[in-house]
């Protein structure tokens, strides 16, 4: 029988590395944020952990009589005593490689997790323990340890100073426009990292605005994903082209449409067949599968904003384990997590509960979401759509759609007016004619 090949490691790199620190202890700030696991021997893992509570206790850590006290007092002479210090100081390096030696443990670390991984997949694939939906998300998670650029659950106040000076000092806002000029001066755009909800009750239009936002995206040169449970690529793609076009969507699946609209749809249709657009099309969707899906378009570049459409179809993967308000609640942090973790804007639809057409004023509120759960919490900003005319067949509001800031952790909540074609479904900025969205 073959022996199992061992893992990656490099006892003598870990030793090099913790002698750069008894040379310069200032190398220690590119060692410190290494997790206990980085250290594959033993007797390394114990001298960094000496090191660690050292200089948590504002003590020297090159300090060698200091660490050969504190492991003799917490029973670790044996690994770390005179013998292996002595072997380690042999070690023929500088506090300049410090961050180099820091690069390639998180890289050996890496992959040793990353084959852990592995062999737990195999192991619970063999065994038929975990459902397909769990196998699928353990599986994508095997290579994430080779993301060397996992960084530390820290950040200095100096950092988050110098972080904020630079967004004071970069003349645009780091956010990627609606394509509405109003709406962006009341959201500032789709920032990086944040949750956006847009609700609405049936018939506002509210996936023709969020697939215009993510339309303009593409224009501006973005990678956009789309995860659609309502309808699928080609569906969206035909309502796009309508509108842009100008061609009532009905003659099109009619086949009455006349020689000059076709024209106009092919004209569309090449202009706009490049844009870096992906759709996540399978209608059983959860928020685990969405999550794993924009992670490798992420991790391939292909990635910079993410539509779902929309929240109340996405199933939490559970199997029915809980009622629907916690599915929903589950599969919105998931979603909020992933911006986060991928810090690419995430732009969620979502109905709105009947409550709305019971009252008098038809204007939606926060609680109007449906099965909202910690929706309303996880959102960054949320959104509403109001048409008076589709309640007011006599309003003045004639061709206005009403876009309601109901919250806006970052910003001032308030109402942005757009124009509304209600026989293309066309959203654009009230103060100027826009013929098509694409």
């Amino acid at each position: 029988m073959t022996a199992p090949r061992p893992l990656p490691q490099n006892h003598d790199l870990e030793r090099q590395a913790l002698a750069s620190v008894l040379i310069d202890p200032l190398a220690w700030q590119h060692l410190a944020d290494l997790p206990p696991e980085a250290w594959y021997n033993p007797a390394t893992r114990e001298l960094a952990g000496l090191m660690h509570e050292l200089h948590a206790a504002g003590l020297p850590i090159d300090d060698t009589g200091l660490i050969l006290g504190r492991a003799g007092e917490t029973g670790r002479a044996q690994l770390v005593n005179g013998a292996f210090l002595g072997a380690v100081m042999t070690a023929e390096t500088t506090g300049f490689y410090a961050e180099h030696y820091a690069r390639e443990l998180r890289a050996l670390h890496g992959r040793r997790e990353a084959i852990r991984r592995a062999h737990q997949l195999v192991h619970h694939a063999t065994e038929g323990d975990l459902g397909a939906e769990e196998l699928a998300t353990l599986a994508s998670q095997v290579a994430s340890p080779l993301d060397v650029r996992t960084r530390s659950g820290f950040t200095t106040h100096a950092d988050a100073i110098d972080a904020a000076l630079a967004e004071i000092e970069s003349p645009t806002p780091n956010a990627l426009s609606t394509g509405y000029a109003d709406l962006d001066d009341q959201i500032l755009g789709f920032e990086p990292g944040a949750m956006y909800v847009l609700a609405a009750r049936p018939a506002m239009g509210k996936t023709a605005m969020g697939y215009s936002f993510a339309l303009n995206a593409a224009k501006a040169g973005k990678h956009v994903g789309v995860a659609s449970l309502e309808m699928p690529a080609k569906a969206l793609a035909l309502r796009a082209l309508a509108t842009a076009a100008s061609v009532d969507l009905n003659k099109i699946r009619q086949r009455t449409t006349t020689g000059p609209e076709r024209e106009r749809l092919r004209v569309h249709a090449n202009r706009t067949r490049a844009l870096p657009i992906r759709y996540m099309e399978a209608t059983d969707q959860t928020g685990a599968s969405i999550a794993r899906d924009a992670r490798k378009l992420r991790a391939a570049g292909q990635l910079d904003l993410l539509l779902i459409d929309y929240l109340q179809l996405i199933e939490s993967g559970k199997g029915g384990s809980e009622n629907r308000v916690q599915e929903v609640s589950q599969v919105s942090r998931t979603l909020k997590k992933l911006a986060m973790e991928l810090q690419i804007p995430v732009i969620v639809l979502s109905q709105l509960s009947r409550a709305v057409e019971m009252r008098p004023s038809k204007k939606p509120i926060l609680s109007d979401l449906r099965e909202s759960g910690a929706v309303e919490q996880d959102a960054d900003t949320v959104m509403f759509i109001y048409r008076d005319e589709y309640y007011n067949k006599e309003t003045d509001q004639q061709g206005i759609a009403e876009i309601i800031v109901g919250k806006q952790r970052n910003g001032p909540v308030g109402t942005v007016k757009l124009a509304y074609n209600s026989e293309f479904v066309r959203f654009a900025n009230l103060s100027r004619a826009e013929p098509a969205l694409l």
